[in-house]
């Protein structure tokens, strides 16, 4: 639970129990408590704005697993994304299939034996997860990472990756290794 909506749920108990004591007018049933928000000083005026808040940043939240239980998403090629929709510090956060790659002569599936994914349960922190046929079996690696720009910057000596074209539901990478791209799809 957030500082601002343990602070929420206090400052209602509290016009509650006054209300109750006799101490103070309870707001009209039904009328929702106007509650401050005491944690900063740009505090909206209006209650409701609050919860739209709460829900926007309840709703870009992931859990940090790799899903094994469910199968690989194969993807399409064509869904690449040519430009940038949304903010990618929100768009990221989420868990992704590596689904094709390119080279430099196109966008070629990521092989049958091989499934990689990427979660990003939050800004700072990816859980990568990988299960190719003969080398690793459902492995996973976890690190906080910083996001900065369109950089995604790894611990050392991992290289990183650009994001160079997102939507809400692909986003396509460059490695910084060797130059390849990554296509990536929401799972």
């Amino acid at each position: 639970m957030t500082i601002r909506m343990r602070t929420a749920a206090l400052s209602i108990l509290v016009v509650g129990v006054l209300a109750l004591a006799g101490c103070a007018p309870g707001p009209a049933p039904s009328e929702p408590a106007a509650v401050p928000d005491l944690t900063t000083s740009n505090a909206p005026a209006d209650p409701g704005a609050i919860a739209e808040e709460e829900v926007e940043i309840a709703a870009a939240t992931q859990e940090e697993t790799c899903g094994w239980g469910s199968g690989k998403v194969v993807g399409d090629a064509a869904a690449a994304p040519s430009g940038t929709a949304g903010s990618l510090d929100t768009v990221i956060i989420g868990a992704w299939q590596h689904t094709h790659f390119d080279t430099g002569a196109g966008y070629e599936a990521v092989g049958d034996g091989t499934d990689v994914r990427y979660v990003f349960p939050s800004t700072d922190r990816i859980l990568y997860c990988q299960d190719v046929e003969g080398a690793t079996q459902q492995a996973e690696n976890a690190a906080n990472f910083t996001l900065e720009g369109t950089e995604i910057v790894l611990p050392s000596p991992a290289s990183g990756y650009k994001v160079v074209a997102w939507d809400a539901n692909t986003m396509v990478w460059e490695n910084h290794r060797d130059g390849s791209l990554y296509l990536l799809q929401r799972r």
